[in-house]
């Protein structure tokens, strides 16, 4: 393990189960010597990645902040995904929460959330909270566009969460459910995640047509009536070609993300990257990030 690792090492230990640390104790957990323990400590906190609040006890400091606050503003994937989705947000049932959600270490982030009105429900998928590859249609939609070899990797660590997930008791149930659900090309669940809350998700892709996360709803179980449900599979899908030609856009140099992005909303889905049959073109599986 290099220095560089070492020192990152130390910033991940602070988690939201164990939010503070002491030199002494991070240099227990991690193995390091006291003096090096310390070099870490000063040079994260010179940083302002982390602070001390009381004496030796340290917290994540004030950089983390501010680079939130950059990654609202420049994030290409945030950036060109925000005006679909206050438009997607316009025209569901009110109270209806859009969510933008990206593949991050085999779990699944929400990163961004828009609403026309204010929920009067409250989802697990916050904003920055890790959430499972295997429950809720925000993740399986991720999940069924993976490389085979790491699902199958995920599947031998959580054969049981698979299992309790509806996503098969063995291998040999899993790919053929997988496969269904990634040539569906949508994903809806039922109270997996939040009881009498409904989800319905399409995939997000890279240029390339690796999947790097996805574009959902969730509502309540009352309000998703058949006509509903495919109005907003409709939205959701056009949505995601938009925001996927954005990207292909940022990625060919062709603008600024907000400049991109404003274009992308202007255009018709009928202009924007079209949805292509699971059929006849098979998405690039993902691997974790």
């Amino acid at each position: 393990m290099t220095t560089s690792d070492r020192l990152l090492s130390v910033l991940g230990l602070f988690t939201l189960e164990h939010p503070e640390w002491t030199v002494e104790s991070a240099a227990k957990e991690l193995d390091l010597a006291i003096s090096t323990a310390y070099r870490y400590f000063r040079s994260l906190a010179k940083a302002g990645l982390i602070v001390a609040f009381s004496a030796g006890r340290y917290v994540l400091g004030p950089a983390i902040i501010q680079y939130d606050r950059q990654m609202r503003l420049s994030d290409p994937l945030t950036t060109t995904a925000q005006a679909t989705m206050k438009r997607l947000a316009q025209k569901l049932p009110p109270k209806t929460l859009v969510m933008l959600c990206r593949l991050f270490r085999n779990q699944v982030m929400c990163v961004h959330q828009e609403a026309e009105k204010t929920p009067h429900f409250a989802v697990s998928y916050e904003r920055g909270r890790l959430m499972p590859l295997f429950r809720g249609a925000a993740s399986k939609i991720i999940l069924a566009h993976m490389a085979p070899r790491t699902v199958k990797s995920l599947y031998t660590k959580h054969a049981v969460e698979f299992a309790q997930a509806g996503l098969g008791v063995s291998w040999d149930e899993v790919k053929p459910r997988l496969r269904d659900l990634r040539l569906a090309g949508v994903a809806i669940t039922q109270g997996e995640i939040d009881p009498g809350l409904t989800g319905i998700a399409v995939g997000l892709f890279e240029p390339g047509e690796t999947v790097i996360g996805s574009l959902s709803v969730v509502m309540t179980v009352q309000a998703r009536s058949p006509r509903v449900a495919a109005a907003t599979i409709k939205a959701l899908r056009a949505g995601s070609a938009q925001i996927g030609w954005a990207l292909s856009q940022l990625a060919t140099g062709q603008g600024s993300p907000a400049a991109v992005a404003s274009r992308a909303a202007a255009l018709k889905p009928s202009r924007s990257r079209p949805e292509v049959s699971r059929s006849s073109k098979r998405r690039r599986p993902s691997k974790a990030r």
